[in-house]
């Protein structure tokens, strides 16, 4: 098992771990709703509702895991946390256009932070040491 290292850890990785986990979060809290839609209300496809709950679940543990090794440092995180946030950009573009701003800016917002914070100098440091 490697050893891990004694350098501290850069703020900006700190900052990008707490974006990745709030958006976890927020899918998290999606999913809680479409449950709570499943069970209390009248969903407009059970099938669909169900489907929709796993996604964003599945996503919502995805991204933890991509915090977490980003917060230890691997590398492999920051490619998935890239993925995800031009994902969220695509989903936040149309509404952004179509006058949407709340909508819109809710989830371009996170993603531009945590697009830049990705190739800061530090955090590219911190993702790509070598375990001696």
């Amino acid at each position: 098992m490697p050893t891990p290292s004694r350098d501290p850890r850069p703020r900006e990785v700190v900052v990008l771990t707490g974006v990745v986990l709030l958006e976890a979060l927020v899918l998290a809290a999606a999913a809680l709703r479409l449950v709570r839609s499943l069970l209390f209300e009248e969903p407009l496809t059970v099938g669909g509702t169900v489907f929709l709950t796993v996604v964003c679940l599945g996503g919502a543990l995805w991204l933890l895991r991509v915090a977490r090794g980003l917060w230890r440092g691997y590398r492999w995180p920051r490619a998935a946390a890239l993925v995800v946030q031009l994902f969220l950009l695509v989903l936040a573009l149309p509404l952004l256009r179509s006058g949407q701003w709340a909508a819109g800016l809710a989830p371009a917002v996170p993603a531009v932070v945590v697009l830049v914070l990705l190739f800061r100098p530090g955090v590219l440091a911190w993702t790509s040491r070598t375990v001696r």
